[in-house]
């Protein structure tokens, strides 16, 4: 008694995993998620081998046959175990419909009664997902859902697809016979796809384009299971011995590990005559099954009920397989659907609901620009804005401070290192015992220039007297690259304050604003920022075109001393050099002075503190109404889009829970053990291998040990040549480890931010006058700043989850050293993970080569 009863628990334990398996692929289903291939049965098959008397002995329901009814697009069928006997009919409506014709399909529905046959649901069904006077309509992603319930049925979920045409008719043209192959295609590709394959007795097999499919699709037959109808025809057409062999897999063509199962389907009905009943169609198959050939058959792959439980337990096997990495997926999916949804925002209907949603959006944006500015970039609660650990690609655009001092570094090197109009070099002296040598392009500018300028300005002095303005002139002409210079610093910091409202407006502000907010909002204020720190840049250009002298104590001690250094030995200092030399320490002394207020009054002043009073709240209520409707109103795409989000999210929320229930069940980790490579399988291949890869080039089987790889290779040839997912070759002998795990070169190449630095020098620009060999030259200064560079992309991920940065190709230099092609950026030299087939193939040689030493050593 008491084995009994824990028997009993054990079969509702059973039970009720495999219902949550089925209930997790149901929501997954419904979810329609894109980056979550789901672990389920797809039935296909061509159109007349017999599909729909598959379905109707699986589900003991017919389905109306008239007009294809049901070949128009994918259908899922539901199996739950229940009390009372009940179909139900629903619609799964396509996330990409708008949202009116969603919630159309999926308000229709209803249970079968006698009020309401269950032919005239599917037909009202199929009219309203693919209307016949509508073009494409195979083309709808729609999915029907019949669901029956009773104490019978089994747990199981399958998905019918159109049955494959090969020839155009009334009611399929030769684009809906592609539209049909594609959408076979794309569920089939999956590789968490099981493949029921359907084929008919009436005609040979050989020419089914089901098995080819299946062949291109699960080329090593892992995932297909093989159904035989018709098969009181075989004989008729002189194959029943050849039917025979692929069902029993000796068809080594079509030899599926899963098996192959046979079907009697029911003959003809007159008219009025009732379906058979699940106990007639059973003893009819029992007894064809019992006589003639088809008597040799394995009874365990015969009839409705083999392939029925075989079904139900490959499937429960098949989930339970993937619920681990399913959990992940759907973790990832609902994280995206969540970000979406707020980036679309909440939907306001009137101005005032509007204004007060942008006062929010202001104050939130605000919290992040305080810290920005100051540069402690500390994210706010529920924030993750501001990066915590480095950037390999370059000081980030959200960092703004430091952004900004990083182009006053560069200013400030600019500044002292063109900004003089005229520079003089020293020949190195080649003795050090040797007195300093005479600055010879020093000396002739003096004479050249100086002297020439003190004659010309000349006025009512007496003679010998100093002439007090031509410090200040040669001071003018020799700084006059100073405004180009902070010029070019205000217009890069404007350039960098821009990036970072863009990086703040992306994170912080729904997607739809962010346009019109840039535009009537945004825009305008930064102008605004920029005309004042051109005013200020303005009255600093002004203020060098003063007269004031120097009050630094520094400018005495300078000029005293070279003064006294210029007296010793009797020499003598003419009146051209000691202004020469007052000029160039006050030049000194004045760089500071204005490095320094070009960046506090213009940059500091305007620009970074202007930052703060972008986002004031208050400015929102400043705003017209016109202006908040275009910036906070959303359109109808919008709303839609928002609709479905939720309706999806919802799903996912309750697939997670189920999932989470799941992942912790021993039987199920069981599942997952038994084949760790297909439940780590996160992806699958867009495009299946129309021809099998050739022995030398074939990849080994992952999981497989080199001894498996030596009896399975009689000849000894050497091993294949494995590639890494950059295209890398592996070499065994050296990248294996002592347990046989393989190791491939994941580097990938960071290119790091492009710095400021000085562009060529353009025709016509001020002219430079450097001194070589004693004489001063002309030659052309740097010309306009590089603008800063662009803030960084988006952190991409691999495989792995390790992060890099995506950049365009470059030039650089290979190395042909054998082993991984190098690129060089800028005298870096890293592995090129992108390599050319020419160097896959060149690697791919020298390894052959060594293997063959190898063999024969």
């Amino acid at each position: 008694m008491v084995t009994r009863l824990e028997s009993s628990l054990d079969a509702q334990e059973l039970a009720g995993e495999q219902r949550a398996l089925l209930d997790l692929i149901d929501k997954l289903q419904f979810a329609q998620l894109d980056n979550v291939k789901l672990p389920q049965i797809v039935v296909v098959g061509d159109q007349s081998a017999g599909k729909s008397s598959v379905l109707e002995a699986i589900t003991g329901t017919p389905f109306p046959r008239d007009a294809g009814a049901c070949t128009r697009f994918a259908t899922e069928i539901r199996l739950r175990r229940a009390p009372q006997s009940s179909i139900k009919v629903s619609i799964i409506p396509d996330k990409n419909r708008p949202f009116a014709e969603q919630e159309r399909l999926v308000q229709f529905g209803g249970m079968v009664n006698p009020n309401m046959r269950f032919e005239d649901l599917m037909r009202t069904a199929v009219d309203l997902i693919a209307p016949k006077n509508i073009p494409g309509r195979f083309a709808a992603r729609d999915i029907l859902v019949v669901e029956k319930r009773g104490p019978d049925m089994p747990l199981l979920t399958l998905v019918d697809l159109p049955g494959l045409v090969r020839n155009a008719n009334n009611d399929q043209s030769p684009e809906d016979i592609k539209t049909i192959a594609t959408l076979s295609d794309r569920y089939m590709k999956s590789s968490r796809t099981i493949i029921l394959a359907v084929v008919g007795g009436n005609s040979d097999y050989v020419q089914a384009p089901i098995l080819t499919k299946a062949r291109r699709f699960d080329p090593n037959g892992s995932r297909t299971i093989g159904v035989l109808t018709k098969p009181d025809l075989t004989e008729s057409i002189g194959l029943q011995d050849k039917f025979i062999d692929l069902v029993l897999n000796k068809d080594k063509r079509n030899d599926f590990k899963l098996g192959w199962y046979v079907l009697l389907n029911p003959g003809p009905r007159e008219p009025g005559q009732p379906w058979p009943t699940p106990e007639e169609r059973r003893e009819a198959e029992d007894a064809f099954f019992s006589t003639g050939k088809w008597s040799t058959i394995p009874r365990s792959v015969c009839g409705t009920r083999a392939l029925m439980q075989k079904l139900s337990v490959q499937l429960q096997h098949h989930i339970g397989k993937h619920v681990h990495i399913l959990r992940t997926q759907i973790q990832k999916a609902l994280d995206d659907c969540e970000a979406e949804l707020r980036s679309l925002g909440e939907g306001k209907d009137t101005v005032g609901e509007m204004r007060i949603e942008l006062v929010e959006l202001f104050s939130a944006s605000k919290e992040l620009v305080i810290p920005a500015v100051y540069g402690f970039y500390k994210n706010p609660p529920k924030k993750n804005f501001f990066r915590v650990t480095a950037d390999p690609r370059g000081t980030p655009a959200q960092n703004l401070r430091a952004r900004a001092t990083e182009e006053n570094d560069r200013f400030s090197q600019r500044i002292r290192a063109h900004g003089r109009k005229f520079t003089f070099t020293v020949p190195a002296s080649q003795n050090p015992d040797d007195p300093p040598p005479i600055n010879n392009a020093k000396h002739n500018f003096v004479t050249q220039e100086v002297e020439m300028l003190l004659r010309q300005i000349r006025g009512s002095e007496f003679p010998m007297d100093p002439k007090p303005r031509a410090v200040y002139m040669l001071f003018q002409s020799y700084s006059e690259n100073w405004p180009r210079l902070a010029q070019e610093h205000k217009d890069n910091l404007g350039v960098v304050c821009n990036e970072f409202l863009g990086e703040l407006i992306d994170y912080a502000w729904p997607k739809r604003m962010r346009e019109p907010l840039r535009r009537h909002f945004l825009d305008p204020q930064m102008k605004a920022l920029m005309a004042k720190a051109q005013a200020e840049l303005d009255l600093l250009m002004q203020d060098l075109n003063l007269e004031v002298q120097p009050y630094d104590p520094e400018y005495e001690e300078r000029l005293r001393e070279w003064q006294l250094k210029s007296s010793q030995d009797g020499a003598r200092y003419t009146e051209a050099e000691e202004v020469l030399e007052k000029m160039l320490i006050f030049y000194e002394l004045a760089a500071k002075t204005f490095i320094r207020n070009t960046i506090t009054q213009v940059v500091e002043r305007h620009l970074l503190q202007g930052m703060y009073g972008i986002f004031n709240s208050v400015e929102v209520l400043s705003l017209t109404d016109q202006i908040v409707e275009a910036i906070a109103a959303e359109n109808k795409e919008t709303r839609d889009r928002r609709q479905t989000l939720k309706v999806q999210k919802k799903a996912i929320e309750e697939a997670k829970d189920i999932c989470a229930s799941l992942a912790m069940r021993k039987e199920l980790r069981a599942y997952a053990e038994e084949s760790p490579q297909d439940a780590a399988d996160t992806s699958d291949e867009d495009e299946p291998r129309d021809t099998p890869v050739s022995p030398k080039r074939s990849r080994r089987p992952r999981g497989s040990t080199s001894q498996e790889f030596e009896d399975s290779n009689p000849r000894n040839e050497p091993p294949p040549v494995e590639f890494s997912r950059y295209g890398l070759p592996i070499v065994n002998n050296q990248n294996n480890n002592n347990n046989g795990s393989r190791q491939e070169n994941a580097s990938v190449p960071v290119v790091s931010r492009r710095a400021l630095n000085p562009s060529p020098p353009a025709t016509g620009s001020p002219a430079l006058i450097q001194a070589v060999g004693g004489s001063y030259t002309v030659s052309s200064p740097p010309q306009l700043a590089p603008p800063p560079p662009p803030r960084p992309g988006k952190v991409r991920t691999d495989e792995d989850g390790q992060a890099y940065a995506t950049a365009p190709s470059r030039s650089g230099q290979r190395n042909s050293q054998e082993g991984a092609p190098e690129q060089q950026y800028n005298g870096y030299t890293s592995n090129n993970p992108y390599a050319s087939s020419a160097d896959q193939a060149a690697a791919y040689e020298a390894m052959r080569r060594q293997q063959r030493k190898s063999v024969r050593g």
